[in-house]
């Protein structure tokens, strides 16, 4: 059982991320996820000094405290102020814990990825029970997003495998489709020329691995954006080639996230 616990002010005027928003996400991952998680509210006003001091403790041990991304800064509204307190009177704070303790606070920065609270519920929606590193950049994000949502690629896929070996590197997602062949999709924020060459080598080291004759399984990239020279290469080397639309990516994935797309 997973341990989802809202932090608030009932006072504080929270423009970005409103509490009606979140008490209906939260509802929302209660109906679809109820039997994996508990969830609890609690108005800062209730609790002792020394129990927002353990939650700010809490928050510090998690594993992305190391790099920084619970401290306020650079702009970014942060479980933590510069004085290392909650910062509860500028956002509501959203803390996941199991058996083991802490595991998520949201908002939190990922790397290039910045997680409101609603993205936050929303990444527990798309994973649970699986409990996963959070993406920490574009590729990272649309590979999850994808892995939990392959009609973006195409319908009826069923997933095989991420980030798994082969001869020749490591492949980002395969899949398996209708006609029960094999589809490797290599994630690109961008598609350029190496990114023809990459995913001709992993092929054939997928196929050599698995004792297959060339050009048995399907090659496409996934990409937001790609050139027509590239996009002819692809064609021509059967490569075939998946445009990712950030805006369709899924809502809730925060307005930080949906700028970085697209610059």
């Amino acid at each position: 059982m997973i341990g989802v616990d809202l932090y608030y002010d009932e006072s504080a005027n929270y423009a970005r991320t409103p509490l009606d928003q979140v008490f209906r996400a939260l509802d929302d991952l209660n109906k679809e996820k109820g039997q994996l998680v508990a969830i609890s509210k609690s108005e800062c006003k209730v609790l002792s000094e020394r129990m927002l001091k353990g939650i700010a403790d809490d928050i510090r041990s998690i594993k992305p405290q190391a790099r920084g991304s619970v401290v306020t800064s650079g702009g970014f509204h942060l479980p933590l102020s510069g004085t290392k307190k909650l910062n509860l009177k500028n956002i509501p704070i959203l803390l996941v814990r199991n058996e083991s303790g802490p595991l998520y606070v949201f908002p939190c920065k990922s790397g290039e990825i910045y997680y409101d609270v609603i993205a936050g519920i929303k990444f527990l929606r798309d994973n649970l029970p699986n409990l996963i590193e959070l993406p920490a950049g574009a590729e990272e994000l649309i590979t999850s997003i994808i892995r939990n949502r392959p009609e973006l690629i195409e319908e009826g896929l069923s997933l095989v495998s991420s980030e798994f070996e082969t001869s020749r590197g490591k492949g980002d997602l395969l899949f398996k489709d209708v006609n029960d062949r094999m589809l490797l999709v290599e994630v690109e924020r961008e598609a350029f020329d190496q990114s023809i060459g990459q995913i001709l080598r992993l092929c054939a080291g997928y196929e050599n691995q698995q004792g297959l004759e060339p050009g048995t399984i399907r090659a496409a990239i996934a990409c937001i954006r790609i050139n027509d020279n590239v996009q002819a290469a692809a064609k021509r080397a059967g490569i075939e080639v998946r445009m990712i639309d950030p805006l369709n990516l899924g809502e809730n994935h925060s307005q930080e996230a949906s700028e970085y797309f697209s610059s």
